[in-house]
């Protein structure tokens, strides 16, 4: 397999590390304002204000599959994949403006610490069903979803350095996200990812904008572009009918919506607001965010394979059918390598870690509180106000070694990965759920339970057994399991009474 050399990796290494060890630092020092309880460890007191709220929660939503697979996405599939900017912007607005207070208030109200909790308390239930369905739920997404950032890591490490083999990166990966995430919890968790929100929107707004002024604007993509093949000009595809409705649900456009307000990760970010008014300010800065690194993604994917056109070497590992599985979504490491100074080159892999760090850390933490809070301290232990920090630590630990060993031999392919499996489970299983539960005063507790098993099932199924190239159209799975959790909980709601132990409805 080529390998890709750089000019004094050195100084790349000695930029990357100065970057890990600010972060680490980081966390290990809001480690120190940290109190011994549950509270703290999961939801950092409650203390979140909008701005760090937001770009920690929108970083953690994002993950490696934007530096990594929406780059790789454009290079592959071109403007079209431009998309995504409404694809995800409908799902942030949605979830700061309407779902973000309102569960910020109940859940102070029902004293939950957790999603599981939310759904357990909400209703009060007296059997676990609910909680333990939520748990499962999270530990099986949680673990492929880590897994698919640690996954990103080593494929970042071995593009950068020379003899850094794939494991090697993602043990690298692990282990930085482990040793801040098990000291500082929620609270680290929260401050690392708003200052890698930082370095992602710096690094996707300023290095696209330098490639477009270096090459010459989008008149450089539109030439390059259209030599090699027009459609990769065409913002939609050549395609009607049920194919198109395919792709405007798909993961690339607008199906990615369905997600938002089932990811475990970004709602507990709502849960630890300071007060209300924060969700207000925490949407605006989210939604602008968003816009800047979408479009960055996909512009420097787009600039990768027009210089690719143009002759570009590295851009043939992308290419080339022997060396793509490697190299397919390394198209903002590869062009910043072999277009800036060493020492920026180490920015945009710090950048890069940064997207797969502020989610596979939130992750994590939100893992460890479905063992360690929804099962043990409320099932097992049962003792009131007591901590529960040494399991907590320990089950980040396990899950971040399972997810360490779900790749550490196989090359998966990011995008994919995040997409079909960890966002899709999370979104259809507890997003249809969580959306009747703060909004419909006749959501039932069957409701849910049965709605969260169906999207649970249905997206998992869907995946495995769905062959596209059958039907010739390509069925996005979270949509369909989506839609099929909301129907199983209206029909069974109506058929069953709303519990009388549900919350008030409050008003925004």
């Amino acid at each position: 397999m080529p390998e890709v050399t750089v000019v004094n990796t050195t100084v790349v290494g000695a930029s990357f590390a100065l970057y890990t060890l600010a972060i680490v630092g980081i966390g290990l020092y809001s480690a120190m304002f940290a109190k011994r309880s549950d509270e703290d460890y999961f939801l950092a007191g409650r203390s979140l204000g909008g701005w760090v709220a937001a770009l920690s929660a929108s970083a953690s939503s994002e993950s490696g599959w934007v530096t990594l697979g929406l780059v790789g996405t454009a290079f592959t599939v071109g403007v079209q994949a431009y998309w995504i900017i409404p694809g995800c912007l409908l799902g942030f607005l949605f979830n700061w403006f309407v779902l973000a207070g309102r569960l910020r208030d109940r859940s102070i109200e029902l004293g939950a610490l957790t999603i599981p909790d939310f759904f357990s308390l909400s209703f009060k239930e007296r059997y676990p069903l609910l909680r333990i369905l939520s748990v499962i739920v999270i530990l099986v997404a949680m673990m492929l979803y880590v897994a698919a950032q640690l996954a990103a890591a080593g494929k970042a490490f071995t593009a950068t350095f020379d003899g850094v083999d794939y494991r090697v990166g993602v043990l690298i990966g692990a282990g930085i996200v482990l040793l801040y995430t098990v000291i500082g919890g929620f609270r680290a968790v929260c401050w690392t990812d708003f200052l890698q929100a930082l370095l992602m929107v710096f690094t996707l707004v300023a290095f696209p904008i330098y490639m477009l002024v270096t090459k010459g604007g989008y008149g450089y993509i539109q030439e390059q572009l259209s030599s090699v093949d027009a459609k990769l000009l065409s913002f939609t595809p050549d395609i009607s009918g049920l194919a198109f409705l395919g792709f405007l649900l798909g993961a690339g456009a607008l199906g990615i919506n369905f997600g938002y307000s089932g990811q475990p990760h970004v709602l507990v970010r709502f849960m630890a607001l300071r007060s209300r008014k924060d969700a207000i300010v925490g949407g605006f800065v989210s939604a602008v965010w968003a816009v800047c690194v979408y479009w960055g993604a996909v512009t420097v994917g787009l600039m990768a394979r027009a210089m690719t056109a143009e002759g570009a070497a590295w851009g043939q590992l992308m290419l080339n059918e022997e060396t793509s599985p490697v190299y397919k979504e390394l198209g903002l490491v590869l062009s910043a390598m072999h277009m800036l100074p060493p020492m920026m080159a180490g920015v945009v892999l710090a950048a890069v870690l940064a997207a797969i760090c502020s989610t596979a850390d939130s992750q994590l933490v939100v893992a460890a509180s479905a063992a360690a809070n929804d099962l043990y301290a409320r099932l097992i232990s049962k003792k009131k106000n007591a901590s529960h920090l040494g399991v907590n630590r320990a089950v980040v630990i396990l899950i971040g070694i399972g997810a360490i060993l779900l790749v550490i031999d196989k090359n998966v392919t990011v995008y994919d990965y995040v997409l079909s499996y960890g966002w899709a489970i999370l979104g259809a299983a507890f997003g249809p759920q969580m959306i009747l539960l703060l909004l419909w005063k006749r959501a039932s507790y069957y409701g849910c339970l049965f709605g969260m098993l169906t999207g649970f099932v249905v997206a998992i199924a869907w995946k495995l057994l769905y062959d596209p190239a059958a039907t010739g159209v390509e069925v996005y799975n979270l949509p369909l399991a989506f839609v099929a959790a909301l129907v199983v909980n209206v029909v069974i709601s109506l058929l069953t009474r709303a519990s009388a132990n549900r919350f008030k409805e409050t008003s925004l």
